[in-house]
């Protein structure tokens, strides 16, 4: 099921979303779909795209293997959707493939984005992923209307010809550059207070405080964790973020990188308050002490196995 967002949700997405380039071309279709065809809104079909981009970034081989796995699964969720008021809206299997075509579109977009200028006839790493994506979809309607208006486009409203700066959606280095300053700078200062609240925990993670730290970029360049992140819970908590989130967080961390050290002592090097039942409690989902669904762990516990793989076959570590 696909949740529709709020309006304030939409807003804050926007934000985030407007200096995109690749959006800002999209978007006129998108906006003329929804109001000719009742097609999901273009923040939300955006969205879902951002999803299925974090989808194949947490695989490590054969991601192009996962491009039908992922439209699959697109299918399904298509087929409902929970609205802003917390209805549920069947749609029909015409809508929802529509809609996920039109997701895989954008991701396509987006992983051919990755191309420097000049370079376009040259094999890049995201080609298999593209490949898969044309290979499915390329003999459905939608899907070739959608890439011929895309591409028939070659001029803006003001004239000037269009012109995408390549971004590779896989690496998040350099999505966290493409974004409007304000933004950037929100995300990289939440970020380092994340860093600062937990650093006393630096010499016991050890060798893994790298992939710690890098875990916290991957969170605050995904939107749905962000906003959970930002959310100050318990209330008024000293270090002003989702206390509860940080230290499901380290829960997961703890038990995937199997640091030598008890939660208990984590308890007491963080903080003189009885954080415990957040750091133990991080499956139990729809508690009080778990603010994380099964896909938002899942999500995170995936990020944590990439990076340890990715760790352990660097040089320094073999």
């Amino acid at each position: 099921m696909i949740k529709q967002l709020t309006k304030e949700e939409q807003d804050s997405l926007h934000l985030r979303y407007r200096n995109n380039e690749l959006f800002r071309h999209w978007s006129p279709l998108l906006c003329r779909m929804e109001w000719e065809k009742q097609e999901l809104d273009p923040i939300t079909l955006w969205y879902e795209a951002e999803k299925v981009i974090q989808k194949l970034r947490n695989e490590e081989d054969n991601r192009d293997e996962m491009i039908n796995y992922v439209f699959r699964g697109l299918l399904k969720d298509f087929m409902s959707v929970k609205d802003e008021f917390g209805n549920d809206r069947i749609r029909t299997t015409a809508q929802a493939e529509c809609s996920a075509v039109t997701v895989m579109a954008i991701v396509l977009t987006q992983l051919m984005n990755a191309v420097k200028k000049g370079h376009e006839e040259e094999d890049f790493d995201n080609q298999p992923m593209c490949v898969a994506i044309t290979i499915l979809l390329r003999s459905h309607p939608h899907f070739q209307f959608l890439i011929n208006d895309f591409f028939a486009r070659k001029k803006g409203y003001d004239g000037k010809e269009v012109e995408f700066t390549p971004s590779d959606p896989m690496n998040i280095e350099a999505q966290l550059a493409s974004m409007a300053e304000e933004l950037r700078k929100d995300v990289e200062d939440t970020m380092q207070m994340v860093i600062g609240h937990t650093n006393p925990l630096q010499q016991s993670f050890g060798v893994n405080w790298a992939i710690w730290k890098n875990l916290w970029l991957e969170v605050c360049m995904d939107q749905e964790l962000f906003r959970i992140l930002k959310e100050v819970n318990p209330n008024k908590n000293e270090w002003g973020l989702n206390q509860k989130m940080i230290c499901n967080i380290i829960g997961i961390f703890h038990e995937a990188t199997k640091v030598e050290i008890s939660l208990t002592e984590v308890n007491r090097i963080l903080s003189s308050k009885q954080l415990g039942s957040y750091l133990r409690n991080h499956v139990a989902y729809g508690t009080l002490d778990c603010v994380l669904t099964k896909l938002q762990h899942k999500k995170i516990e995936d990020a944590i196995k990439r990076f340890l793989s990715e760790s352990a076959q660097k040089p320094d570590n073999q």
